[in-house]
């Protein structure tokens, strides 16, 4: 008997997550079923340059693998890690969410956001989505693209849609996504009265940034800071908007004119803020004598609640001509999947989306991006350079960009996946040796997308659909309380002197135990 699991997996795709949920195992299934044969040719394997050096059972149906470089290539500088967890729904129930930690408004480390994860710590977990950080006011960030905790939209990303990853039924699904959320205004009886979509959820109104939003945003390209060079360096302004923060934001609402860059004006007006409790009661913004009084910030979200802040002559005239006594209000989430219009994705609290922006690494077994974009570019001579993604490829060239990846392989399994340089470099008291700028990548190192994406489909990975998920400095996994990556990030101290730090991320995705173990056996 044969099967053709390749064939099962890409008609799985393009039936939603749940029927790849199905179609996967059910392939996975027969593969393992005796008397399965295959015909497939020689193919190159990971261990002809990775050398397997630890591995361990987290649970059933779930291991740790961690290869290392047989031999250091050219130019870097030491030998890179790739680290793998892998976990068969065929041998043990788990689940695969994400968690925003404390707030979807403020990142934290992956460490803390797992840490935080009850009733147990996760089985393993990585970096999610790819985000910004906000101008001063807190720690606050705004998600680059789609992004979903337990069925609330907390990122509605690009308006051309963005590639993401849905988890739900414990498997990813890797597709083009939008998500909208529309203001839905109620008269007493509950009867929608009028309804009006909104320009995002939990970000300034006037400006966005990694993407254009909505129709009329217009792109406003910024001066480079060289005494910050984690700077903005372009934004997308609509000066008439309005925006809702929900209670997963768990920030105070932010002011006015927060972003203080002289080019951006957009965010600089008053505006309007609108309180709305969980039973979408009202609380308007006017005086004594019923005026309505511009201003905005310093709001708490109540739990079920949201906040709406308007900017703008039509934004605000809005506002005040449908939010009359005795109108309740409600906002819609809903997700589309650009690639696959027919397929309903219903938000509830099962789903999660995790937001990978412009790239995806496999597509059907097939590397689907060739993409040279690179943040630490270096020759073969281990000199850092800079060349645009259109540049002719140079011999010798690597790139030292850490990766992360989320994905599906033939087996049906769900596979974490990272790249990065050897782990914390260490003295000899066993202590980290920090670094004395953050131009100093001692220690730090990746791969270019297209390389991450070869090395995941190689035949002991079997890595079949994946998503580049936030790398670079974001990149980590962790496993039970062990962080199995380097840390890839640089923090200069108030003192001048700088350190190895875990980044504080926007979201995280983890295994846990739970969920449903489909029937079966060993897979091979």
């Amino acid at each position: 008997m044969t099967t053709d699991t390749s064939a099962h997996l890409s008609r799985a795709r393009r039936r939603g997550p749940a029927a790849a949920a199905a179609i996967v195992l059910s392939a996975a299934l027969l593969v393992a079923m005796p008397g399965a044969t295959s015909a497939a040719p020689q193919e190159p394997s990971l261990l002809d340059g990775w050398v397997e050096s630890g591995r361990y059972t987290l649970a059933t149906g779930v291991t740790y693998t961690r290869y290392t470089e047989r031999v250091k290539t050219e130019g870097r500088i030491a030998k890179r890690e790739l680290n793998v967890v892998v976990a068969d729904p065929a041998l043990g129930a788990t689940r695969l969410e994400s968690t925003v930690g404390g707030a979807a408004a403020k990142a934290e480390t992956v460490g803390a956001q797992l840490a935080a994860v009850k009733p147990e710590r996760p089985l393993a977990g990585i970096n999610g989505s790819f985000f910004k950080g906000e101008p001063p006011h807190g720690d606050s960030i705004q998600f680059l693209g789609t992004a979903v905790r337990d069925g609330q939209v907390n990122g509605t990303g690009c308006l051309n849609g963005n590639q993401a990853v849905v988890l739900q039924h414990g498997l990813p699904y890797v597709s083009k996504l939008r998500a909208t959320v529309t203001l839905q205004v109620l008269d007493a009886s509950g009867a929608v009265v009028t309804e009006r979509l909104l320009d995002d959820v939990n970000r300034d109104p006037g400006r966005g940034v990694g993407c254009q939003r909505g129709a009329d945003d217009v792109r406003k390209d910024l001066a480079y800071n060289p005494s910050n060079p984690n700077d903005l360096t372009a934004v997308f302004l609509d000066g008439d908007e309005i925006v809702a923060f929900n209670d997963s934001y768990n920030l105070a609402t932010p002011p006015k004119n927060r972003d203080t860059h002289a080019e951006v004006t957009t965010d600089d007006a008053p505006g309007y803020e609108v309180t709305v409790d969980s039973a979408g009661a009202v609380t308007l913004p006017k005086d004594g004598s019923g005026q309505w009084v511009a201003g905005r910030g310093g709001k708490n979200v109540a739990t079920g609640g949201f906040v709406l802040q308007a900017v703008g002559t039509d934004s605000e005239q809005w506002l005040r001509t449908n939010l009359t006594d005795g109108r309740t209000l409600k906002l819609k989430n809903e997700v589309a999947d650009l690639e696959f219009p027919d397929h309903h994705i219903a938000l509830d609290e099962s789903v999660d989306i995790v937001s990978g922006m412009a790239h995806r690494l496999l597509d059907d077994g097939v590397t689907a991006t060739q993409a040279r974009t690179c943040s630490r570019l270096f020759d073969k001579g281990g000199a850092r350079v800079t060349r645009s993604d259109a540049d002719e490829p140079v011999a010798g060239d690597h790139c030292r960009d850490s990766r992360t990846a989320l994905g599906t392989d033939d087996k049906g399994r769900t596979v974490m996946a990272t790249i990065t340089g050897r782990r914390d470099v260490l003295n000899a008291q066993n202590e980290i040796v920090n670094p004395t700028s953050t131009s100093d990548v001692a220690g730090v190192d990746g791969a270019f997308m297209y390389e991450f994406a070869d090395i995941l489909k190689l035949p002991e990975l079997g890595v079949f659909d994946a998503i580049n998920l936030d790398g670079g400095g974001s990149t980590t996994l962790y496993t039970l309380d062990k962080r199995q990556t380097g840390m890839t990030d640089i923090a200069q101290q108030p003192d001048g002197s700088y350190l190895r730090v875990e980044r504080p991320v926007a979201d995280a995705v983890y295994l846990t135990r739970g969920g449903y173990a489909m029937p079966g056996g060993t897979l091979p």
